[in-house]
């Protein structure tokens, strides 16, 4: 409330002052309102005339901490005078004037410190945060008397700021005073903020004294003598950077630049045309530009960006400028932005570590939240739309070199601000622009190697579905660019037509040959992709062979010159620029020949390092990790020889380690991987469980700690037992569980259980076959509660645990399998409701439950069934998307009612197949019903007591075929649909007491039904021969 008063107060006081708001925490103020009448506040100051200092600091503190402008408005003027002795007690000093105490609130409204020359106030009761506004950073200056050498500055200042010097009036000599007075009031170390003040105020009179007064209306008087360096501008700046942030510092320098195009553009006379503004004083823009990217800070940018683009639109050919609201012509100025310029503004938001724009400033125009692309962005839109008379602007390679960091460094801080456009697209877009200038001619956008790199890695980095193909198309950019393209080796067809065109390229090759992690980096984001198929690995591989191609000492294809004297050009800067294929170039083959489900591309790449190593190229000499990755893509290759591949490859570690290569030996994850090699072929190799068995007992008797088997390896070897089946795999199911537990109780820490090998060990017993799967798999669960009750967390069941329980009792068949599945889903809930996050049923934990009810033939199956299915969609409406219940939820219902043998079984299916028709129209349209749901309701029609079978079979299939026919491709009729409905048709021939039309009518129909199905090939031999033998036919 005391914000710039030009008040006096003791400065040891005002110290006091400052102590008691900081602790404010800890005083009790008492009874002090805001709403305390102003007898009350006269009477409660003039109490505290003989109290120590104290209390009145108390009571002041108060007012200003609590806003209260009366409080601070009465007791400040009274206690103005007053000042402590030696004993701290307040005394009465002598006025500095006789006329009475000043009024602050007055003081306030003047707006200046001319009241009180010799004296300055600054209210420190309010704290200075992030984001305040200029007064409250005011408020932070130092408290004391105005000195007497400022008191004359003052008092000088005001001389040359009053109306006894119009504009354009004064001499050499005060022009220099008034530069003289700028240098001193921004160098002297008292009152900061007063001399900021005054510094602006003293700019401006020059501003003015050189425009001549057009902003005050008076006649042009322009003052020549006015220079820039008079102002003192770059000081002034560095000054106020120093005092002001964000927004605070953005007005005041566009404050000056405000009153420079009002006094240099603007007169009294509005101007209409071209000629008019020739003889208009140019505003130094770029001067202002140039000294604020000096600061590198964000605010400096901020401002600069927004100066320089007051001056393009000062330029376009707007008729009305925003700024000042007056009618303008385009303004002519002979020294207008350039690439230069832009770079400058780009660069400041650079090292000023802005990655994107502060909070509290909205730019004039937005294409990207990256300040430095958003600049670059401009510049290419200002160039593209008029590209003759914005050349001056066509971005060069520093302009893109600066935004393409600016990006990188965006990404590498981990700032993700790209929900609609990864960093990486950007980056190579940017480059691609970059690069079409080149071509066409401009070679200030000659890209180099480093600007490639950085967009190879922001790529990377962003690991965004299709961004390796990006990555690709910058690779070959850079064999093009380089003049390395060979039309021998086997590449794409663009690199074919890049080569043919060579001879006609405008442009000079430049130095971007791509090396070895540039190849690498384009084959780890292959391997990374979502989806690895021939085509990627095909061109992975052809990378690789284009790699030890262009290696060759000797080249042919472009220009007969040698591939050594070309490396030569590349040395000198520090960094490797030969292209040979590395250690991890290999192994990221093999990954990739293995995640497209090629093992023996993988194998045949490892036989190529080993033979390359026995030559004398230790540098691909293949290590632990080559023969991890092969051995990973036998397991993963499902084939009945994998398990044999992998051991091939295991021996052959084996072998190299014991001749003395320790580091090949295999460890634990290569004999896990051979051992996920057997799970594969487990269904059709009795022994392959059985070899599994011997690799862990192997890993079980060796000394060394890296090979004794962990929770993963055991794990592995359950699955193996349940691809296999049957009552041996659940019994050692049940005992390798137990051997975990063993080994963790006997010291190997790498055995402990956890909930994903009690999983598996259930999904093992669950999937056996024995006619006691559903108990095991129950005791099993229940040991894992038990265990979790105990402490430990480890084996915390799972959503997956209830549901693979549910799964083997939906198996057994057994009657009461229904009710079971529904007390462990009701137990799953009540566990949720106990905080434990990791049982929360789902959509497959209650279809299982509803499988189980189906596969009972419990008479209440159905109504269970449809119970379960109502909560399933209202927990849905509800908003719960992990209970969604799917077309199998609603065909494993009226499965459910089918099997319960219920009279109205038909009538309940119909139900339940027009409720999803309804429901996939107005609610879930995942809940459309399919081919099976029809083929399930012609199953009801047959199975049921229904009269007309035939007829009712004929609307369902009309109904199918008229979803189909309209567009909807999942109800279209299949051979199991022709066949139920043939059936059913031909029941009828049964009924013998058809009236002779009503059997004519029926042998029409079966008769177009039967071509139909002798044109689909699906009329099965026994249906056939029902019709032979119907008198009907």
């Amino acid at each position: 409330q005391t914000n710039k008063m030009g008040l006096a107060f003791d400065r040891e006081v005002m110290i006091q002052a400052g102590l008691i708001v900081r602790r404010a925490r800890v005083i009790n103020i008492g009874s002090i309102r805001r709403n305390y009448s102003t007898t009350s506040l006269l009477r409660l100051s003039e109490s505290i005339s003989s109290s120590r200092r104290i209390k009145w600091v108390k009571l002041f503190s108060t007012f200003s901490s609590s806003n209260c402008t009366l409080g601070v408005k009465i007791i400040l003027p009274r206690i103005l005078t007053r000042k402590c002795d030696e004993k701290g007690n307040i005394t009465t000093k002598k006025s500095p004037s006789p006329s009475p105490s000043p009024d602050p609130i007055s003081l306030v409204s003047k707006g200046s410190f001319s009241a009180q020359p010799h004296v300055i106030f600054q209210n420190t009761f309010s704290s200075t945060a992030n984001g305040e506004s200029a007064s409250n950073s005011e408020n932070s200056d130092a408290i004391h008397p105005i000195s007497k050498n400022q008191a004359k500055l003052l008092e000088r200042t005001e001389t040359l700021l009053s109306d006894d010097f119009p504009a354009g009036t004064l001499t050499v000599s005060q022009l220099i005073d008034v530069s003289n007075c700028i240098f001193l009031w921004i160098n002297t170390g008292e009152h900061r903020y007063l001399g900021a003040k005054q510094a602006e105020l003293l700019i401006k009179r020059l501003i003015l004294e050189r425009g001549g007064g057009k902003s005050l209306g008076e006649i042009d008087n322009e003052n020549t003598m006015v220079e820039w360096d008079m102002l003192k501008f770059e000081k002034f700046v560095i000054y106020i950077n120093s005092l002001y942030h964000g927004q605070d510092f953005t007005e005041k320098i566009l404050s000056i630049v405000s009153f420079f195009e009002k006094e240099y553009i603007s007169s009294t006379k509005t101007t209409t045309s071209l000629l008019d503004c020739r003889n208009l004083l140019e505003v130094p823009y770029k001067s202002i530009i140039s000294t604020l990217c000096k600061r590198r800070t964000g605010h400096a940018a901020a401002t600069a960006e927004q100066v320089l683009h007051r001056f393009e639109t000062r330029l376009s050919s707007s008729s009305r400028n925003k700024y000042d609201n007056v009618n303008i012509a385009p303004y002519l100025h002979s020294n207008p932005p350039t690439v230069p310029t832009y770079n400058n503004v780009i660069s400041c938001w650079f090292y000023s570590n802005s990655d994107n724009y502060p909070r509290h400033y909205e730019p004039n125009y937005f294409h990207d939240t990256n300040p430095a692309s958003n600049i670059l962005y401009q510049m290419l839109h200002l160039y593209n739309l008029d590209p003759e008379n914005m050349e001056r602007i066509r971005p060069d390679y520093g302009s893109f070199n600066m935004a393409i960091a600016s990006l990188s460094e965006l990404q590498k801080n981990g700032n993700g601000f790209r929900s609609h456009q990864a960093i990486g697209k950007t980056c190579f877009d940017h480059l691609s622009t970059m690069i079409q200038f080149y071509k066409d001619g401009y070679e200030d956008c000659a890209p180099d190697y480093k600007i490639f790199l950085k967009v190879l890695n922001a790529l990377e980095l962003d690991r965004r579905r299709g961004n390796w193909s990006l990555a690709r198309k910058v690779l070959e950019e850079m064999l093009h660019l380089s003049g390395t393209v060979d039309s021998n080796v086997y590449w794409t067809e663009t690199m074919h037509q890049d080569a043919s065109e060579k001879r006609d390229n405008k442009w000079k090759n430049v130095n971007v040959f791509p090396r070895t992690k540039d190849f690498n980096i384009i084959l780890a984001m292959i391997a990374n992709a979502d989806v690895v198929d021939q085509e990627k690995l095909d061109y992975a591989t052809n990378l690789v062979v284009l790699m030890e191609h262009l290696v060759k000492k000797e080249r042919s294809g472009y220009d007969n010159e040698s591939f050594s004297n070309r490396i030569v050009q590349f040395e000198g800067h520090g960094n490797s620029y030969n292209c040979k294929p590395d250690i991890f170039t290999y192994n990221t083959l093999i990954s990739i020949a293995a995640n497209a489900g090629r093992p023996e591309v993988a194998e045949e790449t490892l036989k190529k390092m080993a033979k390359k190593s026995a030559a004398g190229d230790f540098s691909v000499k293949p290590d632990k990790t080559t023969f991890n990755t092969v051995i990973s893509a036998w397991a993963r290759s499902k084939t009945h020889s994998s398990g044999d591949k992998a051991a091939g490859v295991i021996h052959l570690m084996q072998k190299m380690a014991d001749e003395g290569d320790e580091s090949v030996r295999p460890d634990r994850i290569s004999l896990t991987s051979v051992m996920n090699s057997l799970i594969s072929s487990a269904k059709r190799s009795r022994n392959a469980p059985l070899q599994a068995e011997d690799i862990i007992q192997r890993m079980e008797q060796s000394k060394d700690s890296h090979l004794q088997p962990d929770t993963v390896t055991y794990t592995s070897l359950i699955k193996c037992w349940g691809q296999k089946g049957g009552l041996k795999a659940a019994e050692r199911a049940e005992k390798i569980i137990d051997t975990l537990h063993k080994r963790y109780d006997d010291g190997y820490i790498e055995c402990k259980p956890d909930s994903y090998a009690y999983n598996v060990a259930l999904d093992t017993i669950a999937k056996s076959g024995v006619g006691d799967a559903a108990e095991r798999a129950e005791a099993v669960l229940n040991r894992m509660k038990n265990l979790f009750n105990s402490g430990k967390t480890d084996l915390a069941p799972t959503t997956e645990s209830f549901a693979t329980v549910m799964n083997a009792l939906a198996r057994s068949g057994n009657p009461e399998s229904g009710v079971k599945a529904e007390e462990l889903l009701q137990t799953m809930h009540n566990l949720q409701n106990e905080g434990i996050s990791n049982v929360e049923p789902n959509t497959i934990a209650y279809t299982t439950c509803i499988m189980a009810w189906r596969n009972s033939g419990h008479k209440d199956a159905g109504k269970r069934a449809s119970f379960l299915l109502k909560k399933m969609e209202e927990y849905y409406d509800e908003g719960l998307h992990d209970l969604r219940p799917n077309v199998i939820t609603y065909t494993n219902v009226m499965e459910a009612w089918i099997s319960s043998g219920q009279h109205d079984s038909f009538e309940r299916v119909k139900a339940i197949l027009d409720h999803m028709i309804h429901r996939s129209k107005t609610v879930d349209s995942e809940c459309a019903p399919t081919t099976i749901c029809f083929n399930v309701a012609l199953k009801a029609i047959r199975l049921s007591s229904e009269p007309m079978k035939d007829q009712k079979a004929q609307i369902l299939f009309d109904r199918m075929k008229e979803m189909h026919e309209s567009g909807d491709v999942k109800v279209k009729p299949s051979i199991q649909t022709y066949n139920a409905v043939s059936t059913l048709i031909f029941y009828r021939t049964q009924n013998r007491n058809d009236s002779k039309a009503s059997q004519t009518e029926f042998i029409c129909f079966a008769s177009s039904f039967l071509h139909v199905l002798l044109q689909k090939e699906v009329l099965k031999g026994d249906v056939l021969l029902s019709l032979l033998q119907s008198k009907h036919y």
